[in-house]
């Protein structure tokens, strides 16, 4: 919570107290949904953001998904470099099976990549073991809004499928 507030930004209460929330700089972006960063507490560390998926660019064995390689575009052009808030859910584990953070990255001007990336049409809101995240309802709307527009993946020539097969 020091580290929103330093940044003069504002999480929700769930966020708030979740003790995951600190500074970072965005190193590396992995895909549309990965991300690594040098955590000021914890050092370098792999984020899977929290409410949103891609489609696939990276998964062995799987044909990239339709959108995939511009949604990774769109999460360099808008994150890499960037000092953010990396901000947990306490709706949400931590961690998930691959020891990945999951958070939410908030740059210090309020911008919240998961549902800028939803409004942008390079993600889609997702619910994990049917547990939405806090921030789902924020997220569905910009996935709304995005798909309405026909933005991004929602446009030709996705059409909204973004299926990765085996390859």
């Amino acid at each position: 919570m020091v580290a929103t507030a330093v940044l003069g930004l504002t999480t929700p209460p769930t966020a708030a107290a979740d003790p995951v929330a600190t500074t970072a700089v965005v190193l590396r972006v992995v895909d549309g949904d990965t991300i690594d960063i040098r955590d000021d507490v914890r050092g370098r560390l792999r984020v899977r953001l929290l409410g949103i998926d891609t489609p696939e660019t990276k998964k062995p064995g799987y044909t990239v998904g339709c959108w995939g390689p511009e949604a990774t575009d769109f999460a360099a052009t808008t994150m890499l470099g960037q000092r953010v808030a990396l901000v947990g859910d306490a709706t949400q584990d931590s961690t998930d099976r691959y020891g990945r953070t999951l958070a939410y990255l908030v740059r210090a001007d309020g911008w919240d990549y998961s549902v800028e990336a939803a409004r942008a049409g390079t993600a889609r809101s997702y619910v994990y073991h049917r547990h939405p995240v806090s921030r789902y309802d924020a997220i569905k709307s910009a996935e709304d809004e995005a798909r309405t527009a026909g933005r991004g993946l929602w446009g030709p020539p996705c059409d909204g499928d973004t299926a990765s097969v085996p390859s």
